[in-house]
């Protein structure tokens, strides 16, 4: 009798996140700058190709401008705050100075909340300009994963400041991204890196005041202590 072929939507096999984390580690087996970039494209690509490759049959109801998901707790690892650091280092010193403060003011609302106590405090995140992601091409794989089929659930919840208030997500989009973040957290750790994945606000604050955080950060060094972290 021929076997069923697993859906897509199904919890990976202990193969998969095997094979995954270890095409991850191969990619940092010299944690350069240059391998953690090439490591944070790599998973925010097969993420991208993974849902392009498998599109849900009801319309994604996102589109440019729409940022009632831009209200949640987001957060990333370090490699991925990294990426975005770099990113950030290129803008011009007037926007830089316009994120960099902010980053404070969001900090002093959310910090230490938990991701149900953020959709009720119902604040911005510092990325934002004018409705618009400004770290867009380099956001974290939470950011990059959430999409909704229905905008008026989304303006709800976020009007309502109601965690409880049910989004209608596609199915692969959530399996890959957290796929995606175990067999990456999983990789860095077997590298004998922080494997953690922090709190964006704090952590991106924290990378941006570090003076050569790349170097710092794969030497050992706790660039990101004190930053909220998941379990």
């Amino acid at each position: 009798m021929k076997a069923t072929k697993p859906a897509v939507t199904d919890p990976p096999t202990s193969g998969e996140i095997a094979r995954q984390t270890a095409r991850f580690r191969a990619l940092i087996a010299k944690p350069t700058r240059e391998r953690l970039r090439t490591l944070v494209s790599a998973c925010h690509r097969q993420l991208d190709q993974t849902i392009a490759a498998n599109p849900p049959r009801q319309e994604i109801a996102c589109r440019k401008g729409c940022a009632h998901c831009c209200h949640l707790y987001v957060s990333a690892t370090a490699p991925e705050l990294l990426a975005i650091a770099e990113h950030v280092a290129k803008w011009p010193e007037e926007r830089r100075a316009g994120l960099t403060e902010r980053l404070r003011n969001a900090s002093q609302l959310t910090r230490g909340l938990s991701p149900a106590e953020r959709v009720s405090l119902n604040h911005p995140c510092p990325m934002l300009e004018d409705g618009l992601c400004g770290i867009y091409p380099v956001r974290p794989l939470g950011c990059r994963a959430y999409a909704s089929f229905d905008v008026a659930a989304c303006e709800s919840s976020i009007r309502e400041r109601d965690a409880e208030a049910p989004i209608p997500v596609p199915r692969i989009s959530m399996r890959t991204r957290r796929f995606l973040s175990h067999c990456l957290r999983a990789a860095l750790t077997e590298r004998g890196l922080d494997g953690n994945s922090y709190e964006l606000i704090d952590g991106l604050s924290s990378v941006l005041n570090t003076p050569e955080a790349d170097a710092r950060w794969t030497a050992g060094e706790s660039i990101l202590s004190g930053v909220q972290s998941d379990p």
